[in-house]
């Protein structure tokens, strides 16, 4: 059965304690997560800017109203000041360290930059707490296929064979399919199992 986002809700940014499922969306502030999060989900819910930075907070959203897709603050590169930079990685060790039915962590690595020591921190965590972890290649179309494949497959190498990377461009949609294919085993394996409603 084809994979359908019905519904989507923004959560209050307080919210805790649910029993969904989660899959969890973290990256440099400046690599495209509210844009792949809008591509996925296939609506605007999650604001963009050319200005990085943008998400300043822990934003959830409540897809088909059985599973959560979480949009962590950036880290890195933000043009902001040190005390912000220091709440924000707060805010995520906090979510990361208390939400016990995270399924899925995905971490953005711009295809052009490679992974850097933050995102191999995230990567880190994901192992240490047992919790899957996956690459999410972005801005592919910036390469060229020869380039692209160096790219992915020095990720793969950092981060070893058996963790998935996907590369994906949200201007050509490439890549999408896949990723949300994954997503939807992902979010198959949880308690609910028994398919679509």
């Amino acid at each position: 059965m084809a994979f359908h986002i019905h519904t989507v809700q923004k959560l209050p940014p307080k919210y805790k304690g649910t029993p969904r499922p989660a899959i969890a969306v973290a990256g440099r502030s400046n690599v495209g997560k509210s844009t792949l999060i809008n591509l996925l989900l296939n609506r605007k819910v999650a604001a963009t800017s050319k200005q990085p930075g943008r998400t300043r907070g822990v934003h959830r959203f409540l897809v088909n109203e059985r599973w959560d897709l979480v949009d962590l603050p950036g880290y890195g590169f933000a043009k902001v000041g040190e005390d912000l930079r220091g709440k924000w990685r707060e805010m995520v060790s906090d979510f990361l360290t208390d939400h016990g039915n995270l399924v899925q962590l995905l971490v953005l690595v711009d295809a052009r930059r490679g992974i850097g020591e933050l995102d191999t921190e995230m990567v880190q965590w994901a192992i240490e707490e047992r919790v899957g972890c996956s690459i999410v290649l972005t801005k592919t179309d910036k390469l060229k296929r020869n380039e692209l494949a160096k790219a992915q497959h020095a990720v793969q190498h950092s981060v070893g064979a058996k963790m998935q990377v996907f590369p994906v461009s949200a201007l050509k949609r490439t890549g999408v399919t896949e990723l949300l294919d994954a997503i939807e085993g992902w979010w198959a394996e949880d308690a609910f199992q028994g398919g679509m409603q």
